[in-house]
């Protein structure tokens, strides 16, 4: 899972990705466009258990990717954004919208709404500028008798309506599964978490006041979510030891991290679940969009397993860890052979049997 971490200049995204990586610096870019990287391992009790139990070579928990990403809107809005900026945004699995809401010297008293649509309105402005070349270039493709491209035409025409009338792309019915549409990356189509950057003088009060506000500027939008951080206090607190960052959680109000949260609220922005691989070579978490079947399970895992596949074996999680073995799971007849239409819950124990 592959996140960018978007917003103003100065908003603080780089104090964010600090609260989120666990205490990374936002470092090491080659060059202005260039993003900062962190890979976060997402703690599983599951797979700590599973670890426990079979005592494999190798543990591969679940990981997010975090992208601090370029500032947006340096020159006001109304602007592109820059090639080398878009295409470090385009293939993210979804955005974090790092909306500032504390007080500078440098920007002033807070405006969190002007904020968040500064960088709104400049996604929605790259894409109606990458629509409408598309749009040159098909109209060309239909006057010269190609068929297939009538399709894509009409799609693209619509997308430039919805842009045109300052309405993101994410309203448009399904565009991230239409096979036309979905290699474009659109930002206005992508998932996003718009996540409130608040200062500590900024009341919970104040700060769900002003959330309020940000999603009644996008009441009706799908794929959004919100939540908030005190970053500069939670990227101190991320390079604590565990006991002493619970202290200044509590000390804060809080039950916990930003880190943790972001992560389970962004796997449910995402629609993910959780399926599990486990012997003595490895125990392995990995991340699958809920409704899949076992099939794309097996694909995710390996296109050579997804080709050649026969059967799963399947325990859920609960099962195995109430029966305390594998064998103990099956004997209590809680181990299923699935086929490639069964659809994977969250937490299941899977073994593929396949044939190439």
């Amino acid at each position: 899972m592959k996140l960018g971490i978007i917003g103003l200049p100065g908003s603080g995204k780089s104090t964010v990705f600090k609260a989120l990586t666990g205490g990374l610096q936002s470092a090491g870019r080659k060059g202005h466009s260039d993003p900062s990287v962190g890979v976060v391992k997402i703690h599983d009790e599951r797979l700590i258990f599973l670890a426990d139990f079979y005592k494999p070579k190798k543990i591969t928990p679940a990981q997010v990717e975090y992208l601090d990403i370029a500032g947006m809107g340096e020159s006001g809005a109304g602007n592109a954004i820059g090639d080398k900026t878009l295409a470090h945004i385009r293939p993210l699995d979804a955005l974090i919208h790092c909306v500032p809401y504390f007080d500078s010297p440098l920007t002033g008293p807070a405006d969190p709404l002007k904020g968040f649509n500064t960088v709104y309105e400049e996604m929605m402005l790259s894409d109606l500028i990458s629509v409408e070349k598309r749009l040159e270039r098909i109209e060309k493709e239909v006057r010269r008798g190609r068929k297939e491209a009538q399709r894509e035409q009409e799609l693209m025409r619509a997308a430039a309506d919805l842009l045109n009338e300052g309405r993101p792309l994410a309203l448009m019915p399904n565009i991230n599964e239409i096979p036309e549409m979905k290699g474009y990356g659109f930002l206005s189509a992508k998932p996003q978490l718009v996540l409130l950057n608040a200062g500590e003088s900024k009341s919970r009060e104040a700060i769900q006041d002003v959330i309020s506000h940000l999603k009644e500027r996008v009441k009706g939008q799908p794929n959004l979510v919100f939540d908030w951080l005190y970053a500069d206090a939670e990227a101190e607190i991320a390079t604590l030891p565990e006991e002493d960052a619970k202290e200044f959680l509590g000390d804060l109000q809080l039950e916990e991290g930003a880190k943790d949260r972001i992560i389970r609220t962004s796997f449910g922005l995402l629609n993910l679940i959780v399926f599990l691989t486990a012997g003595e070579p490895e125990v392995r978490a990995w991340p699958l969009r809920k409704g899949k079947t076992a099939l794309k399970a097996a694909g995710v895992i390996h296109s050579d397993i997804e080709r050649g596949f026969i059967r799963a074996e399947v325990v859920a999680y609960d099962d195995f860890y109430a029966a305390g073995s594998h064998a103990a799971a099956q004997k209590a007849g809680k181990v299923r052979l699935e086929g490639k239409e069964y659809v994977v819950v969250d937490g299941d124990i899977m073994l593929f049997r396949f044939n190439v």
